[in-house]
């Protein structure tokens, strides 16, 4: 419920990534046991640490938007990278290439 929630209040900011990230999506919120960390796992389609930095930039104005939940603590907002479609579509790469072999 809560990683929901704080996923609808940030996501409307990644339609502002520059255009050299391409499509940049969340995938993952997770919140630590006492919710005093959130950590957003993104994913870009172009170029990862432009859309990391980005992300970093606006890391005040996205906390603020985290008021909207009215939590007792504002938590701190920790952004990350998900490269696991990357490389889940290196591995598809280096299998087709080994399938092409036989």
């Amino acid at each position: 419920m809560l990683a929901s929630e704080i996923r609808r209040l940030i996501a409307p900011v990644l339609r502002q990534c520059p255009p050299e990230c391409g499509i940049v999506t969340i995938t993952e919120v997770e919140a630590s046991p006492d919710s005093s960390v959130i950590t957003v796992r993104v994913s870009a389609l172009k170029n990862h640490p432009m859309a990391l930095a980005f992300m970093e930039e606006r890391k005040g104005e996205l906390r603020h938007a985290l008021t909207a939940l009215h939590m007792h603590r504002l938590p701190e907002l920790r952004f990350e990278m998900d490269l696991r479609s990357e490389q889940g579509s290196r591995i598809e790469n280096i299998l087709a290439k080994e399938s092409e072999k036989e």
